[in-house]
């Protein structure tokens, strides 16, 4: 390590959930210790992906923009305001492995310790028109934009069709949610709501691949009722301004087209040609989430490429599984600072909540299914334990009742 340096750097790449839950765990384990920790992000908060779909879809003259952003938007002064976290606004250029430093736009950074935790991005499979043509929902910005495209829509037309690309977990919370704004606007707007097609476009057998029937046609018996069509073993080949073509052969009049069909790891200018990645160009790591040519290198959540042991594959790129790496992260950096064996990973265990339009909601378990209002319930706790781990009291409390006093208006 550097002694020249009157503190040591531990900098982290990315504020999202496991950047941030590497930084409150370190705080706690390095207080006291000679270490700066720095987190480097481009925005001043974290972006509460769990709630795009609903922030997406509130409807534009309830809610306006700047109290859609606060149900989302966590800043970073009101997470780490009480602790030794610095956090540095800036976009990275480059890491260099060999020499310790990373290169933002406005200052270079050495580190004793990195943490590469910088999410993901919408994968478009090279899909022609695809990344020009469609809408994503994966920041703020996505989330306005569709709502205020959706109003549009809405108000200038008299019917239209609307593609959601991928029936995963994005797809079909985001569906149900839509539904619900298309509803209010057609009515605000005197309009016909049958007009306006919302079709989901799935290259699967259903909705949610990979999880139990019974999950899964919950969820499709559910945005059925509700009128929301859908189009299994199917597959998004082209898009253009106003068109997509399914299975290359069947073109449709498209007014709107949201892809939530797949991410791919964020890629990180000098790291991704000095390391080896997957086809998502997650980092593949060790056991210990860190790299082997360079151990002071850890990598966590959407980054990472860690295969599971039990499953033999690469473990989800989901919040909670983001989290999990974090804190094993977090101890592993205080133990490699203290000459302790580091620890091996244990994927998180198997647990999702999928909301499906107003109070409905699937908790999904290995050993558990429950759905409908039981599910909506465990789907807003979740909402508020994760607040209480990133916030103090009073504020988490704050956040989520504002959160659920918006939200609960798309219902």
């Amino acid at each position: 390590m550097k002694q020249n340096q009157e503190k040591q750097n531990v900098v982290i790449l990315g504020g999202g959930f496991a950047g941030m839950r590497v930084a409150l765990d370190l705080a706690h384990y390095l207080d006291g210790q000679e270490f700066e920790i720095i987190l480097v992000d481009r925005k001043g908060y974290q972006t509460y992906t769990s709630g795009l779909y609903e922030a997406a879809t509130t409807e534009h003259g309830l809610v306006e923009a700047r109290k859609v952003k606060r149900t989302v938007a966590i800043p970073f002064d009101d997470v780490f305001g009480h602790t030794k976290v610095k956090v540095f606004k800036g976009y990275i250029e480059s890491v260099d492995l060999e020499n310790g430093h990373i290169i933002t736009d406005s200052r270079i950074l050495p580190y004793e310790y990195l943490v590469v935790a910088m999410g993901s991005v919408s994968d478009f499979y090279g899909i022609p028109g695809l990344d020009k043509y469609s809408f994503t929902l994966k920041t703020l910005e996505d989330a306005i934009m569709i709502r205020n495209r959706v109003e549009e829509i809405v108000t200038k037309k008299d019917s239209a069709t609307i593609v959601i690309g991928g029936g995963g977990f994005a797809g079909a919370e985001f569906a149900g949610e839509l539904h619900n704004l298309l509803r209010k606007e057609c009515t605000h707007h005197g309009k016909d709501l049958q007009k306006f097609r919302l079709l989901v476009i799935e290259g699967g057998t259903s909705y949610l691949p990979g999880l139990p029937s019974n999950v899964s046609s919950q969820v499709e018996a559910r945005l059925a009722a509700m009128g929301v069509a859908a189009k299994f073993s199917t597959l998004l080949t082209e898009a253009g301004k106003d068109f997509v073509m399914l299975n290359k052969t069947e073109r449709m009049d498209c007014d709107l087209l949201v892809w939530t069909g797949g991410v791919r790891a964020c890629r990180v200018p000098g790291l991704d040609i000095s390391v080896a990645c997957d086809r998502k160009d997650r980092v593949m790591v060790m056991d210990f989430l860190n790299l082997k040519k360079y151990p002071n290198v850890f990598v966590a959540g959407d980054n990472a490429c860690f295969l599971d042991p039990v499953t033999k594959k690469p473990v989800p790129q989901t919040a909670q599984e983001a989290i999990h790496m974090g804190q094993a992260v977090a101890r592993n950096v205080y133990r490699s600072v203290t000459a302790k064996p580091l620890l091996s990973y244990h994927a998180s265990p198997t647990r999702f909540v999928i909301p499906v339009s107003g109070k409905f909601a699937i908790l999904y378990t290995t050993y558990l299914v429950v759905g409908g209002l039981a599910g909506y319930a465990m789907r807003r706790a979740a909402d508020l334990r994760y607040f209480l781990t990133i916030l103090p009291f009073a504020k988490a409390l704050k956040l989520w009742l504002f959160e659920n006093q918006i939200f609960v208006k798309n219902d």
